[in-house]
């Protein structure tokens, strides 16, 4: 009997050790990681954010392309353009649909 239980204390003893080291692991900052990211979101002026969501029903290509931030890459902008642009054709596609 002294051996089953020691095993068990050994076993509580082993898991509360696991659990109190897991609990304090070191967790991943939630800092963007990209410098341009970063400065994209220190330099968005807040009165000229859109409150719309990207994408929403009611965006615009005009905001889509607004949005973009100036210190994008050539190939990021290129990209968000491309995505705004296929935002809007589907918007357009949307508004052009037969109701019922």
């Amino acid at each position: 009997m002294r051996t089953v239980a020691r095993t068990k204390h050994v076993g509580v003893v082993s898991m509360t050790v696991l659990l109190a080291g897991l609990s304090i692991w070191p967790t991943q900052s939630a800092q963007p990681a990209d410098p341009l990211v970063k400065g994209a979101i220190d330099l968005a002026p807040v009165g000229e954010l859109s409150v719309l969501a990207s994408g929403a029903a009611e965006d615009t290509l005009k905001d889509c392309m607004a949005r973009i931030p100036g210190v994008a890459s050539a190939g990021q902008r290129m990209l968000a353009e491309q995505t705004c642009a296929g935002q809007e054709e589907t918007r357009k596609a949307i508004r052009s649909a037969p109701k019922f």
